[in-house]
């Protein structure tokens, strides 16, 4: 028998969230299987966050079902147990700065979901968390609150935050908008390293679910692909089904193709 998929998605309706009666996205079905490297692309504003958060179980969906690893996101979101080992094995990166907490520190940022989830203290986390922490190129940078750090550099803390518990799926909210060269070059390895397992990783290929604004970039990375697009969601499947719809309304913006 077949493993189950990490996300499985059945008729999910999302509502705008500053407008109710308004949905973003409408009849989202879809699976993703375990070791995928899935590209969520579309138009800021198009519901790719939303998506996200739905998946994580921060934003309950308005009808529709969300299962992961097999297990029913419970669509009332204070139901703190339901949802404590599915986000143990599901590590999510906001869009932006990765909403990081300002008062603590880097390190303490970093360790808190050990800290919280295992009850490590500090020292312990932070020896545990020391070959993430040299992988991400921030051992310079722990005793820094978030404030004294530039975008690019916040980022990279919120993905250690979010890879802390060594979970199986990565969300990660677009990513690589306002790169400059050398921080894009240090993302796209990561996501080779994280789609083929890297031993500052877990050793282990994760499932993983990017979105963006802008698909070429990430065109050479992904396995898969899905369109996010006036309220409709569309799967395209793989790289030569990408370029198979460059002229369907949506692709051509987002593999930014419109002058």
């Amino acid at each position: 028998m077949s493993a189950l998929p990490i996300i499985t998605l059945d008729g999910v309706r999302i509502l705008h969230p500053h407008n109710p009666k308004s949905s973003l996205l409408n009849d989202v079905s879809w699976q993703v299987e375990a070791g995928s490297f899935w590209v969520v692309a579309g138009l800021q504003g198009s519901g790719k966050s939303a998506l996200l958060e739905t998946i994580a179980g921060i934003r309950p969906q308005a009808s529709g079902s969300v299962q992961l690893f097999g297990e029913t996101i419970p669509i009332r979101s204070d139901d703190a147990l339901a949802l404590t080992e599915i986000r143990r094995r599901t590590g999510l990166l906001f869009k932006g700065n990765g909403r990081l907490f300002p008062a603590l520190s880097v390190l303490e940022n970093l360790a808190l979901p050990r800290c919280y989830h295992r009850n490590e203290t500090l020292s312990e986390a932070a020896s545990d968390l020391a070959p993430l922490i040299n992988y991400l190129e921030l051992d310079g940078l722990l005793e820094q609150i978030p404030s004294h750090l530039g975008s690019s550099w916040s980022r990279r803390v919120a993905l250690g935050r979010a890879l802390a518990q060594q979970p199986e799926l990565i969300l990660l909210d677009n990513p690589l908008s306002g790169l400059d060269t050398t921080q894009m070059r240090w993302w796209r390895q990561f996501l080779r390293d994280a789609s083929q397992g890297h031993p500052a990783l877990g050793g282990s290929p994760l499932t993983l679910v990017i979105t963006t604004d802008e698909l070429t970039p990430l065109l050479p990375l992904g396995h898969q692909f899905a369109l996010t697009h006036g309220g409709r969601w569309t799967v395209l499947g793989n790289r030569a089904a990408v370029h198979t719809a460059r002229g369907q309304e949506g692709v051509r913006e987002i593999l930014g193709e419109i002058h």
